[in-house]
């Protein structure tokens, strides 16, 4: 670094005062007008750590240079000359410095250049105000070194409260108990430049049975010459300055302590407490002076962590390398952080406990779970046992009801010789038996399905006239020979005959209300049904004269197979399940269903239906025109169930239509183009060939193209009706078949062919 010449007079001043003679140049530079040059425009390599002020100005030129003291950083070097050639030896000094630029060198030779002796009164003034300058600078310094003490206390009050804030706010932030009590650990030791800093943790579960199982892997230190130790507790956290301290960690030392009850009764009592010499504090345990000294302790510092009024643990600071004597504030701080440290364990077992009782809660919740799952997976095999249950049965008994209805009816219609009234009694109640037990074989089919999901509206758009015609012309046979007035109520627009919906489910809900109030209406008594449309809603209404329902059993009208009386029970005929479907079509349809009715003063039951939305796959419903003579035609049936095929070729030839009855699927095409009937009636269950391949086929050969296909499905599934129709059935009739449906339906094909 640049110095002054030999001969400059320098003093050990302190570093503080620098900034007074540099305030004192700047004053003097903007006064007169002059150059300062400082150490600042010159690389540090240069100059390295002196610091220096070149005043110059037509009466002053002084040069102040410091230097830092190694023994010392506080005290600085300072000289001060106004000697023309000390000041040109410094600057040239400087110039000779390698790590100088082109600029830096030409700027020090121009100041070189102007060097010039100082005026003596110049020097005289600036001489007394640098010994003023320096008078406040040593009284400021002398206030601050008095102040020393009280400002490194304050700023230890301060760091101390900065490390408690940290550890309280992680306390806060986390409920992780070996994070927090780790990191503490860590910081607090270094906070107090302790050689090892640890946690000593009690057992509070253990027995002396348990304590010998849970503690064989911990070490012991110096083991008593008595016998086994009783272990209470274990090093469980750590934290040393260097490896040169030895580890303590899982370290127990609860034996030694058995005669210290001093420490136990402060410890219990929540008090901190410091041992300055180990050797001396415990000159009569040698126990414990053994086990200190293999732990290299020389001092220590322990705080009790006391949790929920329990002695949890033991907070404690160790010095190893030399004795210590532990400070008051050292002491209370320990304390704060052991405190607070019990805090955070308390927050910590609460968490644990509350983990414990979700995890339990999420065990029963699961089991449960799997309950309720079991439960519904044996109801749902239990409801497709049911289901196939319902299947089989349906189609057992559905068989042998078709015979029985359609032989019963072409008996009725058709026979060799006239029949007796007790004959033709005797057939109606064959016919209407078994009408009657189908009827209830399809309610409870029907319902069967709804419960279980598997039914789908068939939505379409349909006329409201028409169905409530064709639904009050089912039953005015029936009321009129009861003596029941029969009356539609229709009140639309031109625009609001169109509704859509499911027509045919649509049918069966008027049809259940029409048949229950004709049922319970007696002579001389009216049904009345009325329709009203509005833009988004059908209401319909169906209004008796009947005995009415008490307000008592209006709640048990739509529960499945409830009759409200047993004398009404025995006197009308139902099985209870008529409303309970109507209730559940009104539901599918997403509408609702209401009575109101007193005893005796007759019943209005009312259902509120919303349009549906109609689908690309819905199809208008077709308007069949009203029945005509049959005309005489031939008729192909493709049938391979010779009890099916007998009823249905009995009923056909009764009706005057010439039937031919082929088994055979595979031979239709060539029996049809031989014969040219007017009409194929097929099923489409057929053994061996698929009833829709055949009507497909005729569809296809142009010889056959205008012959009418009717399809006869089992109804088993939904979309037969639609997968015949799409392979071009004209109709389609479900078994078991009615005759009058049967006849109805072959000769509106018939009138078609042949208008």
């Amino acid at each position: 670094m640049p110095r002054f010449s030999d001969g400059v007079s320098c003093r050990i001043l302190p570093c503080a005062v620098l900034g007074e003679f540099g305030r004192l140049l700047e004053q003097y530079a903007q006064a007169d007008q002059a150059t300062l040059i400082t150490d600042s425009r010159f690389p540090k390599a240069a100059t390295q750590e002196s610091q220096f002020w070149l005043l110059l100005s037509p009466e002053l030129t002084v040069l102040i240079n410091s230097q830092p003291q190694p023994q010392d950083p506080t005290q600085c070097q300072v000289g001060m000359t106004f000697e023309v050639d000390a000041i040109a030896h410094f600057l040239t000094d400087l110039l000779a410095r390698p790590s100088l630029k082109a600029a830096h060198r030409k700027t020090l030779s121009s100041l070189i250049a102007q060097l010039h002796p100082s005026d003596p009164a110049a020097q005289g003034d600036f001489t007394l105000a640098l010994l003023e300058s320096l008078n406040r600078a040593t009284l400021q310094t002398d206030q601050t070194l008095a102040c020393q003490p009280v400002q490194k206390a304050l700023d230890q009050q301060v760091e101390r409260s900065l490390l408690l804030g940290q550890v309280i706010t992680k306390i806060q932030e986390s409920l992780e108990l070996s994070v927090i009590l780790q990191t503490t650990v860590a910081e607090v030791r270094q906070f107090l430049g302790t050689d090892r800093l640890l946690i000593y943790q009690f057992d509070l579960e253990a027995t002396p049975d348990t304590r010998s199982m849970n503690d064989a892997s911990k070490v012991t230190a110096v083991a008593p010459a008595s016998g086994a130790a009783q272990h209470s507790g274990y090093i469980t956290y750590e934290s040393r300055a260097s490896e040169q301290i030895s580890s303590t960690l899982n370290y127990t030392e609860t034996y030694c302590f058995d005669d210290q009850s001093d420490c136990r009764l402060r410890s219990l009592e929540g008090r901190a407490f410091a041992v300055d010499d180990v050797q001396s504090t415990y000159a009569h345990s040698s126990c414990l002076q053994a086990f200190l000294k293999q732990v290299q302790v020389r001092s220590k510092l322990v705080a009790p962590i006391v949790v929920n009024q329990k002695l949890w643990g033991l907070l404690i600071a160790h010095q190893c390398l030399d004795s210590r004597q532990w400070q008051p504030w050292e002491i209370e701080f320990l304390q704060h952080i052991a405190e607070h440290l019990a805090i955070a364990i308390s927050h910590a077992q609460l968490y644990q406990q509350l983990q414990q009782q979700t995890y339990n809660l999420e065990a029963c919740v699961i089991e449960r779970t799997q309950n309720l799952r079991d439960a519904l997976g044996a109801a749902q095999s239990a409801n497709r046992a049911k289901s196939e249950f319902l299947a089989t049965m349906s189609h057992e008994l559905r068989t042998p009801l078709t015979c029985i209805i359609g032989m019963s009816a072409t008996l009725l219609r058709w026979s060799f010789g006239d029949l007796s009234a007790r004959q033709r009694e005797y057939l109606n109640t064959i016919h209407d038996s078994g009408a009657h037990l189908l009827a209830l074989i399809n309610d409870i089919l029907e319902v069967s399905k709804i419960e279980s999901g598997r039914t789908v509206l068939e939505v379409s758009e349909f006329s409201i006239t028409t169905l409530g015609r064709q639904s009050l012309d089912a039953y005015r046979m029936e009321a009129t020979s009861h003596g029941i007035d029969l009356h539609l109520d229709l009140k639309l627009l031109p625009d609001q005959d169109i509704f859509v919906a499911d027509s045919r489910r649509v049918r069966q809900i008027v049809s259940n209300l029409l048949s229950n109030a004709v049922k319970f209406t007696p002579a001389g008594g009216r049904v009345v049904l009325r329709l009203r449309r509005d833009q988004h809603m059908l209401t319909l209404q169906v209004e008796d004269t009947g005995i009415g329902i008490s307000e008592s059993q209006q709640p048990l009208l739509f529960e499945k197979f409830q009759q409200l009386e047993s004398s009404r029970h025995r006197q009308y005929q139902g099985t209870g399940l008529g409303l309970a479907l109507t209730k559940q079509l009104v539901d599918l349809h997403g509408g609702s269903v209401s009575v109101a009715s007193k005893l005796g003063m007759g019943s209005v039951f009312t259902v509120r239906l919303p349009i549906q939305r109609l689908t690309k796959h819905s199809k208008a419903e077709t308007v069949r025109p009203l029945p005509v003579e049959p005309s005489v035609g031939r008729i192909v049936l493709v049938e391979d169930n010779e009890e099916s095929a007998g009823l249905v070729c009995d009923m056909l030839t009764a009706a005057d239509y010439q039937v031919i009855w082929v088994i055979e699927g595979s031979r239709v095409l060539e029996q049809v183009e031989v014969l040219q009937p007017a009409a194929v009636i097929t099923s489409v269950n057929l053994l061996g060939s698929d009833g829709y391949d055949i009507i497909r086929a005729l569809r296809r050969y142009v010889g056959t193209l205008d012959i009418k296909v009717l399809a006869l499905t089992d109804g088993h599934t939904p979309d037969q009706e639609h997968t015949a129709r799409k392979a071009g059935a004209d109709d389609v009739l479900t078994r078991p078949i009615d005759p009058e449906h049967l006849l109805k339906t072959v000769t509106a094909l018939m009138s078609l062919t042949h208008p």
